[in-house]
């Protein structure tokens, strides 16, 4: 049931930009507490929630308030809950000019919120924003020093500890791109029917095992 629901998710948010994959690890758990012989189906358990966090294709779509990041980085952002971080760039104006994303979160320079005052936005490679009436700031972009320890959060958010953060004096960004999903369609289809099959047919094992136990009961009784 845990893999169809990461599945579908998955699949679900195939379309969102910078969306990154899970994956379930499963591993057996008391498993010196008894013999062999004596663990008949074992003890399972989610042994592990891993993202994969392979950057995705970066669609040319020639709107100014797309950005994607070429290799290693994440766009940081400001939300009620603290600075998250995030691979999409898909980005709007506030009525003040501010710079927010698709969830209305603001994207932060190291000095904070970046605030266009001008009609245009230019972004340079390296995250320099300008407008028509000047300099506006310089993207904070960041990477994950170890990549699993970074949680996953709705609306494709990352949290981690600060520890685990280092900015990047340098990034690569392109204006006018976007990053894609790294789900693969197929695969996860494939996926998807495979986990379907293996739970219909536990649901049919576990069926004939409560007819098998209630038809002892009830000859045992007679």
């Amino acid at each position: 049931m845990r893999r169809l629901e990461v599945v579908a998710q998955d699949l679900s948010n195939v379309n969102t930009p910078g969306y990154k994959g899970q994956r379930l690890s499963f591993s057996e758990v008391l498993a010196n507490r008894e013999p062999a012989s004596e663990r008949a189906g074992g003890w399972i358990a989610v042994g592990g929630h891993k993202t994969n966090m392979t950057p995705g294709e970066i669609l040319n779509t020639g709107n100014p308030f797309n950005l994607a990041i070429f290799g290693d980085g994440y766009f940081v952002v400001e939300t009620a809950r603290g600075e998250r971080y995030t691979r999409n760039g898909n980005v709007s104006l506030r009525s003040d000019g501010t710079i927010i994303t698709s969830q209305g979160d603001p994207l932060l320079s190291a000095g904070g919120p970046l605030q266009l005052s001008g009609s245009k936005m230019n972004v340079a490679p390296d995250g320099t924003i300008t407008s028509d009436q000047g300099e506006v700031g310089k993207l904070k972009v960041v990477r994950f020093i170890d990549p699993q320890q970074a949680l996953k959060e709705g609306g494709n958010l990352f949290q981690t500890k600060s520890n685990n953060l280092e900015e990047l004096a340098s990034a690569d960004i392109m204006q006018g791109g976007l990053e894609q999903s790294n789900v693969s369609v197929i695969d996860s289809m494939v996926l998807l029917i495979a986990n379907q099959r293996q739970f219909d047919a536990y649901e049919r094992a576990i069926k004939l095992m409560d007819s098998a136990t209630e038809k002892m009961i009830t000859e045992g009784a007679r």
